[in-house]
Order: structure tokens, then C-alpha cells, then sequence
């Protein structure tokens, strides 16, 4: 389980992240629903410690110490990212970027060497969950759009991660494609029992597959439920005035603990 305690992000005068508290449970497939600009890409960011100006506490599965390199090292290695411009090397082969989800469980040095065979074959196999195993030895700038999103997804899946963060991952799609890549996701999540984050901002995506929505909307959360409860005025609420709240002046309260980050 994720617990944030009263988790805020600020930069100079403007608070990206207002201070927010709440549990993200295991195997739950969330979702963070809003426009762009309300906060949704710092919210995800901040369950893996990936922001240097986070105030308040984070715990993961219990852990509530100083979050020293390593600690952080076997969080992000525990927590796989999914991202909108799915973050692939272009010439490269399927597998050879799918396989890049290994690397965070060897040193640098070890990572320019081939890989084991029992670490090729996870790749495969995280290729085959994904529909992808006859593109394995294709080039990655040979593929569809959502071809590449789902070579994102088995990346993961070869990382074995316990937490999924997904950044808009189907916003560059078209919509019949949009909702195959997250039904797929859903369904590998449901299968691993894998907690899951997804920022969209599609609400029909949104109440399709989230079994909870945290909706943002200017940096402040304004909905925390299941689909069925959100309502079109609460719909309204998300998408009017999208920055509106996101500016603060600097005598906000703001917790005064900061988590020490790793360089």
C-alpha cells in the first residue's frame, strides 16, 4: 500500500500539488481523472519519490524511514512507468526495449552485457502477454502507435514491478486503440495482481475500467470515489477553469517535512 500524508508540491510561488492525503490499496486499478494542468503528472510522480520538491511523507508497503539511495532504488525498481510518448529507442528492436525493464536490477557495468537466458525468455514472454511475440526482432519505428505503447507495457511487465504508474498512456491514440491498450493493461494488472495508476483524461475510459477515481482539478483533488458516484456536475467541476486554484500565495500552510532524495 502507497500512503500519502499531507503530500504537496510546490514551485516558488505556485503549488503544483496541494496537500493531499490519502491510500492508494494494493491490486486497486486507480484512476487520476482531469484536464491537462491539474496536476495529474505530479500527483504520479510523487508515489515514487521522482520529485525533488515534495513536502509531506510518503510511505510504501510500510516503509516509513529515510528514503536513502537504496531504499529509493528498490522502490522505482519495484514501480513500473508507462508513459504517453512511450519512451522507446526508435531503432532498436522490440525485445532489446522491452528488456531495458531488467536494468534497474543490475549494476551499470553488468547492463552492457547481454542478459541471461532466463531474463531473454521473461522478455519474450512479456512480449507474447502483449500480442507483440512476432514483432520481437522488428525495429521499434516499424510499429503502430499502439504497437509501441504495448511494447511499453511488456517493458514493464519484464521489470516485475508491484505498482504500475501510467502518464496519459493512451492520450496519443485514436480512440478504438485507446481503449484496447487500457483494457489490455487492465487485464495483465487484474491477472498479476498489480496496483495501478493512470492519469486520463477520457471520462468514458475513466468509468470503463477504474475501480476508483481521483479526480484533480488545479492542483487540488475534488473527487475520490468509485465511477458510479461521480456525477456530471462533479464532471463539470474537473474540466472548468483548469487552472483555477493552482496559484498560491507563499503563506499557504505547507507541511514542513521533506523527503530526503537520493542525487
Amino acid at each position: 500500500m502507497i500512503q500519502l500524508e499531507n503530500v504537496s508540491v510546490r514551485y516558488e510561488d505556485t503549488v503544483a500539488l496541494h496537500p493531499v492525503s490519502l491510500g492508494i490499496h494494493e491490486g486497486q486499478f486507480t484512476v487520476l481523472l482531469g484536464s491537462s494542468g491539474a496536476g495529474k503528472s505530479t500527483f504520479l510522480r510523487c508515489l515514487n519519490l521522482m520529485h525533488s520538491r515534495i513536502s509531506g511523507r510518503v510511505r510504501v508497503s510500510g516503509f516509513d524511514g529515510n528514503w536513502n539511495r537504496k531504499a529509493l532504488q528498490k522502490l522505482r525498481r519495484e514501480t513500473g512507468m508507462i508513459f504517453q510518448q512511450h519512451q522507446l529507442i526508435e531503432r532498436q528492436s522490440a525485445l532489446q526495449n522491452v528488456l531495458m525493464g531488467r536494468f534497474g536490477y543490475h549494476s551499470v557495468l553488468r547492463s552492457l552485457f547481454p542478459l541471461s537466458e532466463a531474463e531473454q525468455k521473461l522478455g519474450l514472454q512479456s512480449l507474447k502477454r502483449v500480442g507483440l511475440l512476432d514483432k520481437a526482432l522488428c525495429r521499434v519505428d516499424q510499429l503502430s502507435g499502439g504497437q509501441q505503447q504495448r511494447v511499453g507495457i511488456a517493458r514493464v511487465l519484464a521489470q516485475q514491478p508491484k505498482t504500475i504508474l501510467a502518464d496519459e498512456p493512451v492520450a496519443s491514440l485514436d480512440p478504438a486503440t485507446a481503449d484496447e491498450v487500457l483494457e489490455l493493461l487492465h487485464s495483465i494488472c487484474r491477472e498479476d495482481g498489480i496496483s495501478a495508476v493512470v492519469s486520463l483524461h477520457q471520462v468514458d475510459l475513466a468509468r470503463k475500467y477504474a475501480d476508483r477515481i481521483i479526480g484533480l482539478a488545479g492542483g487540488r483533488v475534488v473527487f475520490d470515489g468509485v465511477p458510479e458516484t461521480l456525477t456530471e456536475a462533479g464532471i463539470e467541476e474537473l474540466y472548468r477553469n483548469r487552472r483555477s486554484g493552482t496559484e498560491a500565495s507563499m503563506a499557504d500552510p505547507l507541511p514542513n517535512f521533506s523527503l530526503p532524495l537520493a542525487s
